[in-house]
């Protein structure tokens, strides 16, 4: 991630970035070693070098001394030589079924962007009749229409199709335009939303298929595509709710509303008729976003396993629904005369693989913290540390330790690190590990202060439209509404 904002950082927090990569890089070698070299009382030999990979792993991924996908390939691959397990061991979780959920949503997602469906959805709801009626209705409409997208791509792609529509709205208004408080805010609320979106579905976010990964592969408890979204729907929009509260127009009306109305009508009709291309990636993602929400649906309204549902969750788990219809877009002609199709191999390519192997190598060091015993051990100390927590004041920690932590290092890392930790404590406590992993994977998708927090500050930060310090003040306001937002959603619906 630190490459992708480079661009956008001042001299100082260049310099800070560049600090913290140098310092990162000497220190994790030397933790790794001095791990190895003094022996942890308590814990089995391949423990205690796991104990080494993990600490220089943690202090990469938060340091980004290097590429964090190549710190996830990395510590892996230092548990073969070091005879923490065998090769098979260590490297079965990188085809765990979640994995193939993230392939396939990301070949939805860039199918998507490339075919423009995003900005088409986007501006069909800015042309909305009174949605322009005033400023409020119109962030309301931009902010609504971000989260929504986000909760099915990612969030700096969202980020990156909606941040141009917005500007060109504030470029169309003379009243926008003058502004540059409500600039500001403007572009804050996309990329707030942005990431605020993506807590609502598994495929929103990493965090969230790591949390169901990591459950599946640590514990005998399941989050459904459902599930998942019975608490993350209303988390986003009470939280959108709050960012449209914080960041609302006071104090102006529209000067010019036509000419805004006829940049976005323009913009709209610039995109053309719809292409056959939108037309497929519309039909898979719908059909997709169905097969996901229905068995939980029909157990909802009838609580049994009928019309198929059964069938469903034996041999068309989520996983496979979004490989399936990721791969069916290789399947579905644009042109059939040309033999072009509506995705190929050179845009899948351009999907963020870095994430994937991230989450996976992750996933293998989470496996071999409960394999080695190391599990046992962390969840002993830490139980004589915390004394015997409740499972609402374990998520509490969770949530906040795991908030402070995304603040310094990208959401996939924090979800990493701190997902496998929580499940420990709470299974050493005797405690149901599905509303910890939730929550703490919740929390890892916030840190809003600062432009190095998330792909989407960085991006605000990076239109040089929002001072730092107003960023840092609405993102510290929507990190405490956030935290008690999680920790009541999960009390009151997971």
């Amino acid at each position: 991630m630190k490459g992708d904002m480079a661009h956008s950082l001042s001299a100082a927090e260049a310099k800070f970035e560049s600090l913290r990569g140098r310092v990162g890089f000497w220190l994790g070698p030397a933790a790794f070693a001095l791990l190895l070299a003094f022996p942890i009382p308590g814990v089995s030999p391949e423990a205690q070098k796991l104990t080494a990979v993990l600490a220089l792993a943690v202090i990469y991924w938060i340091s980004e001394a290097i590429p964090m996908a190549a710190t996830a390939l990395l510590a892996p691959a230092l548990c073969i030589p070091l005879g923490i397990a065998d090769d098979k061991a260590i490297l079965a979780p990188f085809a765990s079924p979640p994995i193939f959920l993230f392939i396939g949503s990301f070949f939805l997602a860039e199918a998507m962007r490339i075919h423009q469906l995003d900005q088409r959805m986007a501006l069909w709801l800015l042309t909305r009749k009174g949605v322009t009626r005033s400023p409020f209705t119109l962030f309301a409409a931009l902010g609504t229409m971000t989260a929504i997208l986000s909760m099915w791509m990612s969030n700096v792609a969202t980020t990156a199709m909606m941040l141009p529509v917005a500007t060109g709205v504030l470029h169309a208004c003379p009243g926008l335009r003058d502004n540059r408080p409500l600039q500001s805010d403007l572009i804050l609320l996309i990329a707030f939303a942005a990431s605020v979106g993506g807590l609502g579905t598994p495929v929103g976010t990493p965090p969230n298929i790591i949390a169901m990964g990591f459950l599946r592969k640590l514990s005998s408890e399941n989050i459904t595509f459902f599930d998942w979204m019975r608490v993350g729907v209303p988390i986003v929009f009470v939280l959108l709710a709050f960012l449209l509260w914080w960041l609302r127009p006071r104090g102006i009306n529209f000067t010019d509303r036509a000419a805004m109305d006829a940049s976005l009508q323009s913009q709209r009709t610039a995109l053309g008729p719809m292409t056959a291309g939108q037309r497929n990636t519309a039909i898979v993602f719908a059909t997709a976003v169905a097969l996901w929400m229905w068995p939980g649906l029909v157990q909802l309204l009838t609580g049994q396993k009928i019309l198929g549902t059964a069938w469903m969750e034996k041999f068309l788990k989520e996983e496979t629904v979004g490989l399936l219809a990721g791969l069916s877009l290789f399947l579905l002609p644009t042109n059939r005369a040309s033999h072009r199709f509506t995705l190929t191999w050179e845009d899948a390519v351009r999907i963020d693989w870095g994430t994937i192997f991230l989450f996976a190598g992750g996933l293998a060091l989470g496996t071999q913290i409960f394999a080695t015993g190391l599990a046992a051990a962390m969840g002993q100390s830490m139980s004589a540390w915390l004394g015997s927590p409740s499972l609402w004041t374990l998520i509490a920690a969770g949530i906040v330790l795991s908030l402070i932590l995304s603040e310094a290092t990208s959401n996939t890392a924090s979800a990493n690190v701190m997902i496998p930790l929580f499940l420990v404590l709470a299974s050493s406590a005797s405690l149901p590990q599905k509303p910890v992993a939730l929550a703490v994977s919740l929390a890892c998708s916030f840190g809003f202060m600062l432009p190095v927090s998330t792909g989407p500050n960085a991006m605000a930060y990076g239109t040089g439209m929002v001072p730092l310090t107003t960023m840092v003040r609405a993102g510290f306001a929507l990190d405490i509404a956030g935290a008690i937002t999680i920790w009541l959603a999960v009390r009151l619906l997971a």
